[in-house]
């Protein structure tokens, strides 16, 4: 490894006060139980409470064990990308790093979409004009913008006032759903064969990609395990109160709106504001009340998206400044010290693909829902890739860094080592191609697209691999620094 990417750890630093369990829990479940997928997870259908609990026990439980103990015997301030770095080396580091942060540039537009969907809904009948809508998200992306380039710090109230609107928004659509079952009878059908899946490659290759999708992110507070009285205890307690209560909501969330709507009428950008409205009914109040938790719901779209785009920026910007992306990525604000460059390009790429994938769409007469789920699953794609990366590199460093200390480790010898890598690893490169292609809903439109997308990803990230070695130096020599005298070997993942 480069003496640059050696990352820095707070192995030796002081004691700091123990994290409480608690204190995980919450956090997860603030991060990871986001609203903007409630309408996605509810139209894969009933057997989405299937496959809820599956993957919690398959891949959730594995995953967070696994990130628990990279956080806590590597707490590194690159998170996967230090870990990557440190297992196989700066080429696929600077991969990671552009993964991580292209894939937010994609999701920024997917959410804000739904945002655009939702004031379509709440005050235009669900009847405002396509290209409006998507001169709606692009506005959005860089007001996005403006607040990266402003500040740093978005403030705990946020973030804290977010997850209980969440929550709040859950709970009235959970209501909704019983006062319009009561009075209508379920929209959907709750018998055994439904909620089972019977067809068992059709369902999984629609619900696999978006639950997964659901459980990812637990990696964001993995390193405060450094800081828990009894990690060995309490990690695993962690996994599973949160993986409990986040898919719990995420089916309290799914019931509620199956109840109003059976999975095929669900629309993925409008579908949470039309399940409220339909639910709860057309009185004044109900309208007083929908258009609240309506209110609520973009507050909570937005307080979503910003903490992870500023979160994606910096870390883009410390990638390159130690050469692994250009050097433009690694501006900053000369009096805030914001990452302008990255949150710029964030912008931008953000701004193409919607105009890019709306003009493709509205050739082929589609809908805004269209346009959402080509940049999700195009975004998703990318987002899981890293992932698939950081198990691998977890069982490498198990190998190669035997002797580290690990405040928690995952327990058990070589045979759960294996386990809790590939079956975690299977499961995500199956979810990567169900996003690309699902052979029981195909559609060129949709494979098409996002397949020219990942093939400009591609290229980029392999000319920045090229490059890397020549950025490394010049950054070195920027900080005064003595460059390496032969370039690094090419990494493999052997």
């Amino acid at each position: 490894m480069a003496a640059h990417d050696s990352p820095s750890t707070t192995t030796d630093a002081p004691a700091r006060p123990a994290f409480r369990m608690f204190d995980m829990v919450l956090f997860s479940v603030a991060a990871m139980l986001l609203l903007s997928q409630i309408t996605v997870t509810a139209s894969v259908g009933p057997s989405a409470i299937f496959w809820t609990v599956a993957i919690i026990v398959l891949f959730f439980a594995p995953y967070g064990l696994v990130t628990a103990e990279l956080g806590s015997a590597y707490p590194d301030a690159g998170g996967i990308y230090a870990w990557v770095v440190r297992a196989f080396g700066n080429r696929w580091g600077s991969r990671v790093s552009w993964w991580y942060w292209v894939n937010v540039g994609l999701w920024v537009p997917s959410v804000y979409l739904m945002f655009s969907g939702a004031i379509s809904s709440m005050f235009f009948g669900g009847e405002l004009n396509f290209w409006v809508q998507v001169a709606i998200t692009v506005a959005l992306i860089w007001v996005n913008y403006w607040v990266n380039a402003r500040s740093l710090e978005t403030g705990t109230w946020v973030s804290n006032l977010g997850a209980g609107i969440t929550l709040a928004v859950i709970a009235a659509l959970a209501i909704a759903g019983g006062m319009y079952a009561s009075a209508n009878g379920s929209a959907t059908e709750w018998s055994f064969s439904a909620i089972l899946p019977t067809d068992a490659m059709p369902a999984l290759a629609l619900a696999l990609p978006v639950i997964i999708y659901n459980f990812l992110g637990f990696e964001l507070m993995s390193s405060a395990s450094t800081q828990m009285e009894n990690p060995r205890r309490d990690v695993p307690r962690t996994i599973l109160i949160a993986g409990a209560l986040i898919g719990g909501f995420y089916l309290l969330a799914t019931v509620g709106m199956q109840l109003i709507y059976p999975a095929d009428e669900i629309s993925e950008t409008t579908g949470l504001l039309d399940a409220l409205q339909r639910g709860f009914g057309d009185s004044t109040v109900a309208h007083v009340v929908v258009t609240v938790l309506g209110i609520g719901a973009l507050f909570c779209f937005f307080a979503s998206l910003v903490p992870w785009t500023i979160g994606a920026n910096l870390a883009a910007a410390e990638s390159a400044q130690q050469g692994d992306l250009p050097k433009v990525f690694a501006r900053k604000h000369p009096v805030r010290g914001t990452p302008v460059g990255a949150a710029l390009l964030t912008s931008v790429v953000g701004t193409v693909f919607t105009v890019g994938y709306a003009a493709l769409f509205s050739l082929t007469d589609g809908a805004i829902d269209d346009v959402f789920w080509n940049l999700f699953a195009f975004s998703s794609v990318i987002f899981l890739l890293p992932y698939i990366v950081m198990m691998l590199a977890f069982r490498k460093l198990r190998r190669i860094d035997p002797d580290r200390v690990r405040p928690y480790r995952v327990p058990g010898g070589a045979v759960a080592i294996w386990v809790f890598t590939w079956i975690p690893t299977v499961l995500l490169a199956a979810a990567v191609v169900f996003f690309v292609w699902n052979p029981f809903d195909f559609s060129w439109a949709v494979t098409g697209s996002i397949l020219i997308g990942l093939a400009v990803t591609v290229v980029l990230q392999e000319w920045f691999c090229h490059k890397s070695p020549q950025w490394t130096r010049e950054r070195a020599l920027e900080r005064g620094d003595e460059p390496e005298a032969e370039p690094e070997l090419a990494e493999t993942l052997s």
